[in-house]
C-alpha cells in the first residue's frame, strides 16, 4: 500500500510536525508512505505528477495533501480524470475543503483511507488572455471582482504567520477603494438557455462552504454535477458590507439585489481578478463549465 504524502511544511504552522506524526501512524498501519514537502507555489502540481511518472497508478493507495485548500487544489488538477484517489491531511488557514466534506482537521482524517473513495466532479475554469489560455479545476468556488482582489492583495509573509488575518486586512483594503468595472456575464441554466447579467462581484461555486462553515451557495453539493452562481450586483461600500453580513448570517441569496442561480456554465467576459479555492489566479476573462472528468477522494462523505 504506497501512500505519498505532498506537504506544505509551512500552512497553518507546525506542519512538518504534524507529517512527521502521520508518517508514524501510517507506517504502523502496514502503508508504505514516502513525504514530499513543496517549496513554492506549484509545486504540488509539479511533485503529484512526478509521482504518476515513476509510480504503476494501480501500485498507489493514495496521494494525501497536507496542507490547506491551495495544496488540496493542486493535488487534485493532477489527479482528476486518473484512477488514484487523493486523500487529504488539513493543516492550513481555513481547511474548507475539509468542512465541505466533513473530514477531520487532525491525523483522525488518516481513518478514511481505510474505506472507499468517493467520487465527486471538478468545476473547470479556463482563463483566456491575447497571449495565453489556461486551464484549472477548482473543487470548491471560483470568485471574480472583490472576492478575487482581496486574495490578490494578500501580504504572503503576514499570512504565514497570521492565517486568516493576512485575509481580513486584504479586504479590508479593497473595501475601501472605490468600486471596480462591472462584470458581464452569462449564466448558461440546467435547460440550456443563456441569460446576460451583471454584477460588481460573483462566486461560482462548486461546494456550499466559503471562509470555513459559512454557506456561500447553500445548495452547491461536490455529489452533483452542476454550479451555482451567486452574482452580487451592488458595488458600493454600503452593498458590500451588507453582502458580508448576509453571507455570515446566511441571508444573502435572499437579498433581491443578489442573484443566486444553479448554473451548467459561465462566461465572464471582464477583466478582473479572479480566486480559486482560495488562491489567486490571474484576471479574466475567463468560462467556466462543470467540468467532464472525476476525482476519487477519502470522504466521511463516502
Amino acid at each position: 500500500k504506497k501512500v505519498f504524502i505532498i506537504a506544505n511544511p509551512v500552512a497553518g504552522g507546525s506542519s512538518r510536525r504534524k507529517v512527521e506524526k502521520a508518517l508514524y501512524i501510517l507506517k504502523g498501519r502496514g502503508y508504505i508512505p514516502q513525504v514530499l514537502y513543496t517549496e513554492r507555489q506549484g509545486d504540488g502540481v509539479r511533485l503529484a505528477k512526478e509521482i504518476l511518472k515513476d509510480n504503476n497508478p494501480d501500485e498507489i493507495h493514495a496521494v494525501i495533501a497536507a496542507g490547506g485548500d491551495g495544496t488540496f487544489n493542486e493535488v487534485a488538477n493532477v489527479l482528476t480524470g486518473t484512477s488514484v484517489p487523493m486523500a487529504i491531511l488539513p493543516l492550513g488557514t481555513t481547511n474548507v475543503l475539509a468542512k465541505e466534506l466533513r473530514i477531520p482537521e487532525n491525523e483522525s482524517a488518516l481513518d478514511l483511507l481505510e474505506g472507499k473513495p468517493l467520487t465527486v466532479r471538478p468545476a473547470l475554469i479556463t482563463l483566456k488572455t491575447p497571449s495565453m489560455s489556461l486551464r484549472r479545476y477548482f473543487l470548491l468556488m471560483a470568485g471574480i471582482g472583490f472576492d478575487g482582489e482581496a486574495v490578490y492583495g494578500v501580504n504572503k509573509r503576514l499570512k504565514r504567520f497570521s492565517g486568516k488575518l493576512a485575509y481580513i486586512l486584504s479586504g479590508a483594503k479593497v473595501f475601501l477603494r472605490p468600486e471596480g468595472s462591472i462584470l458581464n456575464i452569462k449564466l448558461e441554466v440546467p435547460d440550456g438557455e443563456v441569460y446576460p447579467v451583471e454584477g460588481f462581484s460573483a462566486v461560482i461555486c462548486k461546494g456550499a462552504c466559503y471562509g470555513g462553515y459559512f454557506r456561500m451557495a447553500p445548495d452547491a453539493s461536490l455529489r452533483e454535477p452542476d454550479l451555482y452562481a451567486v452574482i452580487f450586483t451592488g458595488g458600493d461600500r454600503s452593498s458590500i458590507l451588507r453582502y458580508v453580513l448576509g453571507v455570515l448570517t446566511g441571508r444573502h441569496v435572499r437579498f433581491k439585489d443578489v442573484i443566486y442561480r444553479k448554473v451548467k456554465g459561465v462566461i465572464v467576459e471582464t477583466e478582473r481578478h479572479i480566486q480559486i479555492d482560495g488562491d489567486y489566479l490571474g484576471k479574466g476573462p475567463v468560462e467556466i463549465s462543470s467540468g467532464t472528468e472525476g476525482l476519487r477522494i477519502f470522504s466521511s462523505s463516502s
